[in-house]
């Protein structure tokens, strides 16, 4: 299950797919890959950043010819700052959570293009939990707990795709009965 994160059957869109389910009828394994929506490429935040950039560049440098030279260091500063939260925040769009069912087990992988973090469940100590949120500002929980250990899954989805996912691992445990 290395590379789980590359495997998975992609249809045309699966890119765009924020919950994607696969079933293996052949082999009895199934795998759920969630994502979080992505409105912009990697591609699209680079042209923002480079035209920020560019206009930035072009006042500060009005500025320093003028004489008012301190006019650089901040302005690259403030695009310094501005490129690393972008990125921080585009990264945060690629993180993905691979969820694979077999007859004895359940893994799931969580990370940014490969997994970096794993957890293996017994299939038959394997629970899945809904909790409601606590207060309506808050949004429903799903949880995979194993005897005393609990991970979350699906924290970047909205209310519904929560719901959707929820109707996907019920199909994905009867079909595994």
């Amino acid at each position: 299950m290395r590379n789980a994160h590359r495997r998975t059957p992609r249809s045309p869109n699966a890119a765009d797919e924020v919950i994607a389910a696969h079933f293996d009828e052949c082999h009895r394994i199934g795998r759920i890959v969630l994502r979080p929506n992505r409105s912009w490429t990697w591609r699209s935040n680079t042209y923002f950043v480079a035209t920020l950039l560019s206009v930035s560049l072009i006042v500060a440098t009005s500025f320093a010819f003028r004489g008012l030279w301190l006019v650089l260091p901040f302005s690259a500063l403030e695009m310094s700052a501005l490129f690393t939260c972008l990125y921080f925040c585009v990264r945060r769009t690629h993180e993905q959570e691979v969820l694979t069912f077999s007859v004895d087990e359940l893994v799931v992988e969580k990370g940014h293009g490969r997994p970096e973090h794993v957890y293996r469940f017994s299939r038959f100590f394997a629970r899945f939990l809904v909790e409601s949120a606590s207060h309506p500002w808050y949004q429903d929980r799903i949880e995979i707990q194993a005897r005393t250990e609990r991970v979350e899954i699906g924290r970047f989805l909205t209310p519904e795709e929560k719901m959707r996912l929820v109707k996907q691992l019920r199909l994905m445990i009867n079909r595994l009965a």
